[in-house]
């Protein structure tokens, strides 16, 4: 499972906060990696997927979180895709 979180340069807060979520909850599951999509770099891409804030979340390529979501709800999801 590939978790990416978009994230808009190393003074956003937000985007430390959604980085410090998605790593907790990888260290909870082995198959996850990690990637950071930096909003410039990105832009396109995540104008299609219609994110347009720092912090959101997507799971191997879909958008599921536009905002930075709570800890057990992050936790919640990742534990429901990996077991379908």
């Amino acid at each position: 499972m590939l978790i990416e979180v978009v994230t808009a340069g190393p003074g956003c807060s937000v985007c430390r906060k959604a980085m410090k979520a998605v790593k907790q909850v990888a260290a909870e599951f082995p198959q996850i990696d990690i990637q950071e999509l930096h909003v410039v770099d990105q832009f396109e891409r995540l104008q299609e997927l219609n994110i347009f804030s720092a912090g959101a979340i997507l799971i191997n390529g879909k958008a599921e979180f536009a905002t930075l979501p709570s800890l057990p709800k992050l936790r919640k999801r990742v534990y429901e895709l990996l077991h379908q």
